[in-house]
């Protein structure tokens, strides 16, 4: 099966634990004490699209990306019951760019460590770059394979090592700290928080 039909059938079958119905507090966390100033940005993976609606609400102008177009029909009413423009992009940004690059910041909260499994995490972080702006800036929410979870259930799980091999051809990693994911159930699974800004000239 794959990565596009898995995520789509989920959301058909209302099978997305994932979801929470409010913005991360990692993400909310991290814009606010940087700060980050707003701008053009884009939220990988964003589901039903409170990160992307809380986003446009501190001003950002939000791209929204996800497979599942049950997912991004949620996301457009939260965003007009927030009364806030985002853009929605159906698809896979792999293969086609959204609208609105190059960005200034992209979040992704546990979409990297999908690719895990396939060996794409570094195609993953390429594209990224590809993306964004001169010095644009990206969280990513990763899975921590580095610390026991013993019988804890969650996401797709990522070493530290994992990560800077990934990562650094095209990003200087800023910090890589230890965190949970913002999660309804306990206990929250274990996460890296890693902020990374892009290299000069990284293709």
């Amino acid at each position: 099966m794959s990565k596009k039909k898995s995520f789509v059938e989920r959301y058909q079958d209302n099978d997305t634990p994932w979801e929470i119905n409010r913005p991360d507090h990692n993400l909310i966390d991290f814009v606010t004490s940087l700060p980050l100033p707003p701008g053009p940005a884009i939220d990988l993976g964003c589901g039903t699209g409170d990160n992307s609606v809380w986003l446009a609400k501190q001003g950002f102008q939000v791209t929204g990306c996800d497979l599942s177009d049950i997912a991004l029909a949620k996301a457009q009413v939260k965003a007009e019951q927030a009364k806030v423009h985002c853009t929605w992009f159906q698809g896979d940004f792999l293969q086609t760019t959204p609208l609105g690059a190059p960005f200034s910041f992209a979040f992704d909260r546990g979409c990297f460590h999908t690719f895990a499994a396939t060996n794409g995490c570094q195609t993953f972080a390429a594209r990224v770059a590809d993306i964004l702006a001169d010095d644009g800036q990206w969280l990513s929410l990763i899975g921590n394979q580095d610390e026991d979870r013993g019988e804890r259930e969650g996401p797709p799980q990522l070493s530290a090592s994992q990560i800077a091999l990934a990562v650094e051809p095209f990003f200087e990693i800023l910090s890589l700290r230890r965190g949970h994911f913002d999660f309804d159930h306990s206990p929250a699974p274990l996460i890296w928080l890693c902020h990374l800004r892009k290299r000069p000239f990284s293709e």
